[in-house]
């Protein structure tokens, strides 16, 4: 190997340093140093150590460090996209998965379709929203619980979500459905849930159906729908394990 390297590099020139010279200089320099500076260097060496076992410097995070919620705990909230339908294909899948892990943290006595949700992109509003059913079966009674996420225009404001501000959305009726008539609506409620957060819930309890319904908003002037219905007038959850759900899944979604 040193043959080699010598036969890469080539044979060095002579030099004129005086190298003798130099190793008596710096034993020279070495003693003077250890004698003077003995017992600061010790000194510096404590130092040095309190210093390294010492808290970090204080300030923001480095960057390229992933984000932090209020309490500095890593922030791993869903990011809802919609720009594209692409990337609300995307956001469907991550929908469904916060979804089911949001219903079982909130009702964790029903049965849940092991599927889960059927989230699919809702393509004929703006921006793209989702839709979505799961399977339950709960206290006996046995349906679905339906959720729809989607955006109102910017231009009508809806935070924070009230009766009222949904009542004034234009183009809706009094009860912010879906078009039903003023006069065969059902009610719409203010409610908290248990952290006091606002929702709107509305009671359809007709002849033909019981159905509870829960809405809450979302960043970016969202509102989250949930719905449960069921057979023989039973809806499969009660209205307030819909609240709970809807506190659960928002709390899981920036």
């Amino acid at each position: 190997m040193h043959q080699l390297f010598d036969e890469v590099i080539g044979t060095p020139p002579p030099t004129a340093i005086d190298s003798r010279a130099i190793v008596r200089r710096d034993h020279r320099v070495r003693a003077t140093l250890w004698s003077t500076l003995g017992a600061t260097a010790m000194a510096a060496g404590l130092a040095v150590v309190m210093l390294t076992t010492g808290t970090g410097p204080a300030g923001p995070p480095p960057v390229g460090a992933p984000p932090t919620d209020a309490s500095g705990l890593p922030d791993n909230r869903l990011q809802l996209r919609s720009a594209t339908r692409e990337e609300a294909q995307v956001s469907a899948g991550q929908i469904k998965a916060t979804l089911d892990a949001a219903v079982r943290a909130a009702v964790p006595s029903a049965q849940w379709d092991p599927k889960g949700f059927d989230i699919t992109v809702i393509d004929d509003v703006s921006p793209l929203g989702w839709i979505g059913p799961a399977g339950v079966t709960n206290a006996g009674a046995t349906g679905s619980v339906n959720v729809m996420l989607h955006s109102f225009p910017t231009s009508m404001t809806i935070d924070p979500l009230t009766c009222a501000t949904l009542a004034a959305v234009p183009g809706k009726k009094a009860d912010g459905q879906r078009g039903d008539s003023p006069a065969s609506a059902p009610p719409c409620v203010d409610a908290k849930t248990a952290s006091g957060k606002p929702v709107v819930t509305y009671t359809v309890n007709s002849k033909d159906v019981k159905r509870f319904e829960v809405r809450i908003g979302l960043a970016e002037n969202r509102v989250m729908t949930i719905t449960s219905g069921g057979a023989e007038q039973t809806p499969t959850l009660t209205l307030d394990q819909l609240i709970r759900i809807a506190a659960e899944a928002t709390d899981r979604i920036k």
